[in-house]
């Protein structure tokens, strides 16, 4: 944040919301099951004192305000009175944290607060006559019933009944025991909610949130992107050692420009600073705001469409957060018919398949008429046919007024393109129009070189085809019979047995995603399974690593269901970011293999201890495995690219030494030399006897390294 007095910024809102609902659902817990209260109110207070350690204090506020409300709009009275309690103590304990006091420090808070409950307690009882006596009476109920179930217990009946006998008089001397109970009970929250704070915080290793966009968006003014002049311009993230861009000139004004290069060239990096994030050197100039998301300002489409919808619908989609007289402007059918979502308005985004919704950003990109739209490898995740529709699309949109810039790893993709730029190292290797010559700042050999690179690797010599064996050496049948393998010695076989899968089973939303599919994969063995978006692949993926169970059938490693065995199968998700989840990439390598936190409930998924020196050789050791640097072990994560983010994810799933792997459209977004070295990484574990399932819209070079492949379509595999 630049200043103290801004509003709350959409990522604490969002913050605040949730640990908000957190927090009230576990004050309501306190309330239901009071045997429990003190445990409830310790978790109660833990998002909140998140808050208030890491971010602004009135986004701690908020999410205190928001948490009282919430808990008295489901629980009553009772409820938000505990969740007050909670929120004030939360406050208190992560203003602490974020000071940084230490124990004696939090030891002395928690007598003043015990002092201040006390005496707050002793005043509220003594004015609140009548709810004092409620109090009190459900008190002496509550005493006698235990003292009476202590009596039934041979032996201890004499005990309790003299107990019972001083139950009166200890209750009329509630002005020393009430606030003294009230004061400690608040000092036992303080200091194990600091305690259990500190260990959270240390776990979640967070990393930092800043976003170079965030002023973009809240910049003020008349959006004027273009004509954008780029001059010197140089951009290093916090932390980084070497910068991601350094010296670009670049001027853009209107066509469609497409941005290639491999991964970690600065391609994204380039996207933010043409979307509005300020560079660290050099100077951005442009007519006016860069106005992202506003009328005529810059729309960005990005990989991952599901991260871009919010509305219920397509419809009340496309037009989100529009103002009634912009979205009076907006000719809705004529748009969807534009992305190819003709007589889809009313459909539930959550239904369209990856390529649908990656036209339904678009649209919503469209409805605001962007003079400069900026696609960062929108295409990565869709299927060969939907790619080149939407390249289509993005190719046609300069002659309606809106320059394009497209950013992709592949060369073949510039096709219709007016103006290629390459770039490399986070420098400018090449820049030219189609009907001039190319500005170069490499030698001719170089630049001649830079549009082609990588179009011919990974081009299959001979392609198997659908449902047969690649290299004729397959150790798995075809899933038409699946017959049970012979699970002996310790040979362990990855078996999905005739499984069936649908969402939302016995309702009116009941939808079928798998049908009766089958298949084996066993140690060395390498499957392939094609399909287009929506096909069914990445539930198929889920349901093979044993984070979802099949509605019908069964799937096991080595005859033991692999809900049992989680972690044992390592899963590349398609979303590779999703899987990062330490600040560095040194530390989520470590944390992949094991040294951590226990994860899984496989066998040997336990959290291990490891040496820093060991620590370096193997975090080292995994990042050369697939390519990448020792030096990028230092690195934040949301510093890489997405075919790094993607390399480092495999890095750490190889690390782990699982017994089989299923890798969920594990090259999208992977430059061709990326791909290349993927390929013979993979080759190598397979040899060593590593059971590989790779799940891919895209079979380039794929069928070489695969004993079989089947296609996957409407949840059929065959």
């Amino acid at each position: 944040m630049t200043g103290r007095r801004t509003p709350l910024a959409p990522v604490e809102i969002a913050t605040a919301g949730i640990l908000a609902g957190l927090t009230a659902a576990l004050g309501l817990g306190s309330s239901a099951l009071p045997v429990f209260a003190l445990f409830f109110r310790i978790g109660a207070a833990i998002p909140i004192a998140m808050v208030a350690s890491r971010m602004r204090p009135r986004t701690a506020f908020a999410t205190a305000l928001v948490a009282l409300l919430l808990a008295g709009a489901v629980g009553g009275i009772s409820t938000a009175w505990t969740t007050a309690q909670v929120g004030a103590i939360a406050l208190v304990v992560g203003a602490l944290r974020r000071k940084g006091v230490a124990a004696l420090g939090v030891a002395l808070t928690a007598l003043l607060v015990a002092l201040i409950g006390a005496l707050g307690a002793l005043a509220l009882l003594t004015l609140l006559e009548s709810a004092r006596e409620l109090a009190l009476e459900s008190a002496r109920t509550s005493m006698n019933g235990y003292l009476e179930l202590v009596g039934r217990i041979p032996g201890l009946g004499g005990s309790a009944q003299l107990a019972q006998s001083r139950v009166d008089a200890f209750i009329a001397h509630w002005w020393i025991w009430a606030p003294a109970l009230s004061g400690l009970r608040l000092a036992i929250l303080l200091l194990a909610a600091h305690w259990l704070l500190s260990r959270v915080l240390e776990r979640l290793d967070l990393a930092d949130g800043s976003d170079p966009l965030e002023e973009a968006m809240k910049a003020p003014g008349r959006p004027g992107p273009l004509p954008l002049r780029l001059r010197g311009v140089g951009y290093a993230y916090p932390g980084s050692d070497a910068p991601a861009l350094s010296d670009i000139d670049l001027d853009i004004d209107s066509g469609f420009t497409v941005i290639v290069g491999p991964n970690g060239s600065g391609k994204s990096t380039l996207a933010l600073i043409l979307a509005g994030a300020a560079p660290t050197r050099g100077s951005a100039t442009r007519p006016g705001g860069a106005g992202l998301g506003r009328v005529g300002g810059t729309a960005i489409l990005a990989q991952r469409a599901e991260t871009q919808f919010l509305g219920e619908t397509v419809a009340e989609d496309v037009v989100w957060g529009m103002g009634e007289e912009e979205r009076a402007g907006v000719d809705l059918d004529a748009l969807l018919d534009l992305v190819g979502l003709r007589g889809q308005a009313q459909v539930a985004p959550r239904h369209l398949s990856g390529g649908m919704l990656q036209r339904l950003a678009l649209a919503g990109a469209l409805a605001r008429r962007p003079a400069l739209l900026i696609s960062d490898e929108s295409t990565a995740m869709i299927d060969p046919r939907g790619r080149a529709e939407l390249l289509e699309i993005l190719s046609a949109l300069p002659a309606s007024g809106t320059a394009v810039v497209h950013i992709t790893h592949d060369p073949a993709e510039a096709a219709n393109a007016s103006r290629i730029i390459r770039l490399e190292g986070g420098r400018i290797l090449h820049d030219g129009t189609r009907s001039g010559a190319p500005r170069s700042t490499g030698s001719a050999a170089a630049v001649a070189a830079a549009a082609a690179q990588g179009a011919d690797h990974g081009r299959d010599k001979g392609r198997a085809p659908s449902g047969t064996r690649g290299r004729g050496t397959a150790s798995a049948p075809s899933p038409a019979s699946a017959p049970a393998p012979a699970l002996t010695g310790t040979i362990e076989h990855l078996w999905a047995d005739r499984v069936t899968h649908s969402y939302n089973p016995g309702t009116p939303w009941d939808r079928l995603v798998l049908s009766d599919a089958s298949c084996i994969v066993s140690p060395g063995s390498a499957l392939l399974i094609t399909g287009e978006n929506g096909s069914g692949k990445s539930t198929l993926a889920r349901i093979l690593v044993g984070l979802e169970s099949p509605t019908s059938g069964r799937c096991t490693l080595g005859g033991v269901p692999v809900t049992r065995r989680i972690g044992e199968v390592g899963l590349a998700r398609q979303f590779a970011r999703l899987q990062l989840q330490r600040p560095t990439v040194g530390l989520d390598i470590l944390s992949a293999a094991g040294y951590g936190p226990s994860v899984g409930t496989g066998r040997g998924r336990k959290g291990r201890a490891l040496d820093s020196a060991r620590a370096r050789e193997l975090i080292a050791s995994a990042l050369a495995e697939v390519g990448l640097p020792e030096e990028l072990s230092r690195r934040n994560v949301d510093a890489l690219s997405g075919g790094q983010m993607r390399r480092v994810v495999l890095a750490g799933l190889l690390a782990s030494d699982p017994v089989a792997l299923v890798l969920d459209e594990p090259f999208a977004g992977l430059d061709a030399e990326s791909r290349a070295i993927l390929i013979d990484v993979l080759e190598r574990r397979r040899r060593a006897g590593l059971g590989l399932v790779i799940i891919s819209h895209d079979d380039s070079g794929l069928t070489g390294l695969c004993d079989e492949q089947l296609t996957l379509a409407r949840g059929v595999l065959a």
